[in-house]
């Protein structure tokens, strides 16, 4: 009986000493956070997490969550905002940086570390923002400790981590941190590892060499008015000249890989300018890190983000209100009309409610469509009528050899929005490829009645009259590309009604394109390829 009464209090004493998941997550959600990392262009770079370790505000992450960025702001478990300030001090090695945010005299709850030692078996917890998703719960065992040979000692723990957790707490059965989620191995199933810290690992680190805050501009990531996959990400007012940094994606299946994207200059109001508003002035642009017009233009492949800046004059004074032109005052595309800069420079944040969909495309950059369209179809249930995450799964899943889950995110795009020009054309571009030449010939009809002014759209239905055997409304789309300013001394489209008009018995404008195409061209093949039919039409 003594014994028995012995095992049951040493049962309730060891239960007593346990606290409650409900309990651990109710008491350390407020010292939890997530972090938003923008680069050097003001883009979205990355999600992660981190949590508090004193009453001021410092805070604790993944050293590979700050490396890199420029601003970085945290979001606490109540929906406040706070830029970090300065890295304090960090160890590339233990993948450990400690930091200071700018705050107003504010007080934090934080974390304890544990002072308990860890064992195979103990239970733990982790509480974190995997692929953005804020205040994620996951909860396991210790699996193994382990030596790593960078991080040094290392936990593995069954609690589920992703993209997003890193620099997030691994609590003990206390809700005591004893290390900080750091990685995950792949190929796997619920491989995930931290790295072990306590409170002298940390106030040991040394000072650290990222540089937080190391440029002085207005983060905005606006999307173009018309919706095009292109975003304005930040504007830098310099003494010598003003800097507009954008990312271009590449959205359109029809134009592949080796797509030609250019700033011509010189060209006044039919080229890149700014409108400050509050002056009414306008400036042009000087020069940009793209090609200067189509011959030298900068390629980008399909399903891939361009980052490129745009240098105009200098802008003096107290600038509030701007519109940017990116093709001139009288093209819809590339503008960004009616921008208020007070409302992005009074704001810790910069457009969070869009940051995952922009994370998600600046990913493509890097050609991780994995982790592209994880974020996208997140992104898209919460958000259904985004148009261009809708494209972006669409391309994703062509690229995957998906063709009709492809067509599903391009109807759904166009059931979203009907004047939505990329998702006609995109769907068009599978319709052909499937030989659908009706329903092909109805959405780049379509497109064209949405952009009339998109010259390119004339050259998809041509070649598709060309497959159809309709040489008259062949010839008559590649007349209107022709006259376009985009395609005057363009050789290719001269060629190609070369065939249209041979079709027709047009001998005399045959000849008069086969010229003019050979002119314009530097291709040898192509030139090869001209003067075997100037002397096969019997030209003269």
């Amino acid at each position: 009986m003594n014994k028995l009464l012995i095992t049951l209090g040493i049962l309730l004493c060891f239960a007593s000493c346990q606290k409650r998941l409900k309990d651990i997550i109710n008491e350390a959600d407020g010292a939890i956070f997530s972090i938003y990392t923008y680069d050097e262009f003001g883009s979205p770079a990355g999600f992660g997490s981190g949590f508090f370790i004193d009453a001021t505000g410092t805070g604790i992450t993944n050293y590979h969550v700050l490396d890199g960025a420029v601003k970085a702001i945290i979001k606490t478990a109540d929906e406040t905002e706070y830029e970090i300030d300065s890295v304090i001090a960090s160890d590339k090695n233990l993948d450990i940086a400690k930091f200071s945010i700018k705050n107003n005299g504010n007080t934090f709850p934080s974390l304890n570390f544990s002072k308990k030692k860890i064992e195979r078996g103990d239970v733990v917890c982790n509480i974190s923002s995997p692929l953005g998703l804020e205040k994620t719960v996951s909860n396991g065992i210790v699996s193994s400790l382990r030596k790593h040979k960078q991080f040094g000692d290392i936990v593995q723990i069954t609690a589920p981590i992703s993209s997003g957790s890193s620099g997030s707490p691994i609590l003990d059965e206390k809700g005591d941190v004893f290390a900080v989620a750091s990685f995950i191995r792949r190929g796997g199933q619920n491989l995930n590892f931290g790295v072990l810290i306590d409170k002298d690992k940390i106030d040991n680190l040394s000072k650290s060499d990222i540089k937080i805050n190391s440029k002085d501009f207005v983060i905005l990531n606006i999307p173009a008015d018309d919706g095009a996959s292109i975003i304005l990400n930040a504007i830098e007012f310099g003494k010598s000249s003003t800097t507009l940094y954008l990312s271009y994606t590449h959205l359109n299946l029809i134009g592949g890989n080796n797509y030609p994207v250019w700033c011509e200059l010189n060209k006044k109001e039919k080229g890149f300018c700014i409108d400050v508003l509050d002056t009414k002035k306008r400036y042009y642009v000087k020069s940009s890190t793209l090609g200067v017009d189509k011959a030298h233009a900068t390629k980008i492949n399909l399903a891939s983000t361009l980052k490129f800046k745009v240098y105009l004059p200098a802008i003096k004074g107290d600038i509030n209100h701007i519109s940017i032109y990116g093709m001139g005052r009288d093209d819809g595309r590339w503008q960004f009309k009616d921008i208020y800069l007070e409302e992005y420079k009074v704001k810790a944040n910069v457009n969070f409610e869009d940051y995952t969909r922009d994370y998600a495309l600046a990913c493509l950059r890097e050609g991780d469509f994995v982790d592209a369209r994880s974020m996208l179809v997140e992104w898209v249930e919460n958000n259904p009528d985004d148009v261009i995450a809708l494209n972006a799964l669409g391309i994703i899943s062509y690229l995957a050899d998906d063709n009709n889950i492809a067509l599903y995110y391009f109807s759904e795009a166009i059931d979203k929005n009907p004047n939505d020009e990329l998702a006609y054309v995109n769907r068009f571009a599978v319709y052909q490829y499937q030989e659908n030449y009706s329903a092909a010939l109805d959405d780049i009809t379509k497109a064209i009645q949405v952009a009339p002014n998109q010259p390119d759209n004339y050259i998809y239905r041509a070649l598709l009259y060309m497959e159809m055997e309709d040489w008259e409304n062949m010839k008559a789309d590649l007349d209107k590309v022709i006259a376009s300013p985009d395609f005057t001394k363009d050789a290719w489209p001269y060629r190609h009604r070369v065939y249209a008009n041979m079709q027709l018995g047009n001998w005399k404008e045959v000849c008069k394109d086969i010229f003019t195409a050979f002119d314009l061209t530097e291709d040898k093949n192509m030139k090869t390829e001209l003067q075997n039919l100037w002397v096969g039409c019997g030209c003269k």
